[in-house]
């Protein structure tokens, strides 16, 4: 890597853009990747500059501050491991945008986090096309499939639902809303308020 931690470098509107090449980093959970992942390679591709993307997936992304979760080699796997690499690929040269996988040296300061900021200024479109893009890798494509037979024949009215509750992911939302508060970007999917029970919160988040 030639970083040489420059402003320009650091900055989160022109990250890592040297000899034409757009670099990025993911952080946190499976929502923050993806969008951060679809809205760095719109950005690149609005920019005509080729992308280098992060070749991990980070297994365990959970925030106990603040400070955003980078992949390490002991919170992330490899990309293909969760998504089918090869797709993905296949899928943005059909966009023509021209990327690849990379991986990081963990010895050195890691370029940071992409943000909200990204997002709002990516194009939906290329964004939503990078989204559709992502597929589950054939070992975790079979244990999709595993858990969808384990629900009998009839899986027509079946809703699959995660729903975090835990005093990790209350401290969560009082960090975005007071995030929110100072940069008034959304960050409403806690979709929670103080007192409200399991049984609503439920109902908010995933049945309504």
């Amino acid at each position: 890597s030639d970083h040489d931690g420059t402003a320009l470098e650091n900055s989160s509107a022109l990250r890592q853009m040297k000899k034409s090449v757009y670099r990025y980093n993911i952080c946190n959970g499976l929502s923050n990747q993806l969008l951060y992942h679809s809205a760095s390679i719109a950005i690149a591709a609005s920019s005509n500059l080729r992308v280098e993307i992060p070749d991990y997936y980070i297994v365990n992304g959970v925030q106990e501050t603040s400070a955003d979760v980078l992949p390490t080699g002991r919170n992330s796997v490899p990309f293909s491991q969760v998504f089918d690499s090869k797709h993905f690929l296949a899928q943005m040269h059909s966009l023509g945008i021209e990327a690849t996988f990379v991986t990081f040296d963990f010895t050195k300061e890691q370029i940071q986090c992409a943000g909200m900021g990204d997002v709002k200024k990516a194009d939906e479109q290329i964004m939503l096309q990078v989204i559709k893009a992502f597929k589950p890798s054939p070992s975790m494509q079979t244990i999709i499939e595993q858990i969808k037979e384990s629900f009998g024949e009839d899986q027509s009215d079946v809703i699959c639902l995660h729903h975090r509750d835990g005093k990790d992911w209350h401290d969560h939302c009082k960090r975005w809303k007071a995030a929110s508060d100072v940069d008034g970007i959304y960050r409403g999917n806690c979709l929670s308020a103080p007192g409200q029970s399991f049984v609503r919160s439920l109902e908010n988040r995933g049945l309504t």
